[in-house]
């Protein structure tokens, strides 16, 4: 039943991303687009699961930016962050989109960011540690040279709240069971130019996970 409702919950955050993608135009502000996302998640769902971030070109750069005025103009980086309650149970869905054809660093640090949130997806299973799950995806992108910009943790349970055990960063105790439902959502952050994140829900399973949220991740330029 929880996860029935969490699978509801992820598959309305999915449908609610498609909705205020599409209704993305130059001149629209940030306020709006949280106030649409609100909007529909009382319409479909039982409301949010947390207030949204949506963050144009350099507030991207901010993990957890409050939407603001800032309206939206080409050649900004578009950060959505959103999530709605089922029955209870929440979800949390991440995508970054671009509004102009990006900069080769740009297309390089999305990459990088997808890459490691793959990565981290395939160590995903019950047994590991949130430290080492953690770990894995932050020498990846040591490796990149992008791990300085990497400035959260790579994720957090999540159930009847939006941030519960078990814990995913740096230094968690947590070790992942059967059956916990997770977030993985890597993401670099450069000040005063731009941020990308990643992020799906998933549950764990005993050799792997299933990815509940199937928003598509490839690289999309946005017509506005």
């Amino acid at each position: 039943m929880k996860l029935q409702k969490i699978r509801n919950a992820c598959r309305i955050a999915d449908e609610i991303l498609v909705e205020v993608v599409g209704n993305l135009q130059r001149g629209k502000s940030e306020i709006a687009v949280a106030r649409e996302i609100r909007e529909l998640a009382k319409k479909k769902a039982d409301g949010l699961a947390f207030r949204p971030v949506v963050a144009f070109g350099r507030n991207a750069a901010e993990p957890h930016h409050k939407p603001a005025k800032r309206r939206l103009k080409v050649g900004d980086i578009v950060k959505i962050d959103l999530g709605v309650k089922v029955g209870g149970f929440c979800s949390d869905l991440t995508r970054t989109f671009f509004t102009d054809k990006p900069t080769e660093f740009q297309k390089f640090a999305y990459s990088a960011v997808l890459a490691a949130q793959k990565l981290g997806i395939r160590k995903v299973r019950a047994g590991i540690s949130g430290k080492d799950l953690d770990a894995s995806v932050r020498d990846f992108l040591e490796r990149k040279k992008l791990a300085k910009h990497f400035i959260h943790s790579l994720g957090h349970g999540l159930g009847r709240k939006i941030h519960q055990a078990p814990k995913i960063g740096p230094k968690s105790k947590s070790v992942l069971k059967i059956g916990d439902v997770i977030t993985i959502e890597p993401g670099v952050y450069l000040k005063n130019r731009f941020g990308i994140r990643i992020e799906d829900t998933l549950i764990v399973k005993k050799n792997g996970a299933e990815i509940l949220t199937k928003s598509p991740k490839k690289l999309k330029i946005l017509k506005i």
